[in-house]
């Protein structure tokens, strides 16, 4: 199967530079080595000079469209954006479309697969997405073709039971599957840590305002006698709500900012931490998540974005109801007995591990799209 999507900041996460790189690049680029591993044909459009920023030796096939820094606002779209990127999935002969992140970028995508006569399949990468709050943050066009998209798609992909739900209200009728994000465990991973070497709470994320750095920052007051690390970089549409949170995180002394982490640099980031504190208003399925869990490291975060429940239901530390909730939890697991916590971390290790291998996801995902790619 020959399967094309489009991502514009693959190139710098494929660099390792210090760039506010979103989950859904990096959930992309670990879906693309691992179906080219299963031997199908997978490509990312993105933007022009990408090749020669990257360079060689990359196992993710990169497609050049159009300088997004160029052109006249808004017909820019109809005379260059628009045309180049059909060009070039024309002549990649894609088998199906998928795209993730809602925005004007869905909309255009759902528009190309319709000229290739192909499925147009969308990746939902945020709770957000499936219900009211699909407009923050999108200029009214941009939630206009996404929303516009959303009907034309042949069928969803989810990260959790929620969007499924809300989807299949929304579009009954549609294909709509829950595929889980997938994560490279090697299978002779370094163990766990002991709790005797974990030093500091983590926090991990682009300071925005879907991961509500102002309850970090409540927390972080609340216990000053806990280290808390947190690292992350501003991103280029920050509010104000989360600049004050950043602002009064720096003068908090418990509290170390230590700026953006290159991908090579996260775990040993997160394998020293007792702990990650998710703080999120909404998320879909944190990556953050499951590189914490890949290296023994427990999850204390709110029950709504607990992905499936899995954290409560396999005891991988603490879904908390609410915010009191949340701050004993991060108490709890910070005074937990040495013994308790070691076990604690293998068995978040050991889940990762069995339940979210690229190969067995990949084959889920090929799974979803074969029948859509033999009706189309």
């Amino acid at each position: 199967m020959r399967i094309l999507s489009i991502d514009f900041y693959i190139p710098y996460l494929l660099k390792d530079e210090s760039y506010p790189i979103g989950g859904w690049a990096v959930e992309l680029s670990v879906w693309l080595r691992a179906l080219e591993d299963a031997g199908h044909e997978a490509a990312i459009l993105t933007w022009k000079g990408a090749l020669a920023h990257v360079g060689s030796g990359q196992q993710i096939k990169l497609i050049e469209t159009y300088d997004p820094a160029r052109g006249v606002r808004v017909a820019k779209y109809f005379y260059s954006y628009i045309p180049k990127t059909l060009a070039a999935a024309r002549a990649y002969r894609p088998d199906v479309i998928i795209q993730g992140a809602r925005g004007l970028g869905t909309g255009i995508m759902a528009f190309v697969a319709y000229q290739l006569r192909i499925p147009f399949v969308y990746r939902v990468v945020s709770d957000a997405d499936v219900d009211e709050r699909y407009k923050i943050g999108l200029r009214h066009y941009e939630w206009l073709a996404y929303s516009w998209a959303r009907h034309q798609t042949a069928g969803f992909l989810c990260q959790n039971q929620y969007q499924r739900d809300r989807l299949a209200a929304l579009f009954p009728g549609k294909p709509i599957h829950v595929i889980h994000n997938p994560i490279v465990v090697a299978e002779n991973a370094t163990a766990p840590l002991p709790r005797v070497a974990r030093r500091y709470v983590a926090w991990l994320g682009v300071f925005r305002y879907p991961k509500n750095l102002p309850l970090l920052f409540r927390i972080a007051q609340e216990f000053p006698a806990i280290k808390f690390r947190v690292a992350g970089m501003l991103s280029r549409d920050v509010d104000q709500s989360t600049v004050d949170a950043v602002n009064g995180l720096r003068g908090l002394p418990n509290v170390d900012l230590v700026g953006y982490i290159k991908r090579a640099d996260i775990q040993p980031f997160l394998s020293e931490a007792a702990m990650l504190l998710c703080t999120s208003h909404y998320e879909g399925f944190s990556n953050a998540v499951l590189e914490a869990l890949a290296v023994g490291v427990p999850v204390v975060t709110r029950r709504p974005v607990d992905p499936d429940l899995i954290v409560l239901r396999h005891a991988l530390g603490a879904s908390a109801e609410d915010e009191l909730e949340l701050g004993k939890s991060v108490r709890a697991i910070w005074e937990m007995e040495a013994n308790e916590y070691d076990e604690l971390a293998q068995r978040c290790q050991t889940y990762v591990k069995v339940n979210h291998s690229p190969t067995v996801k990949a084959r889920e995902l090929i799974a979803a799209l074969t029948p859509l790619v033999a009706r189309a």
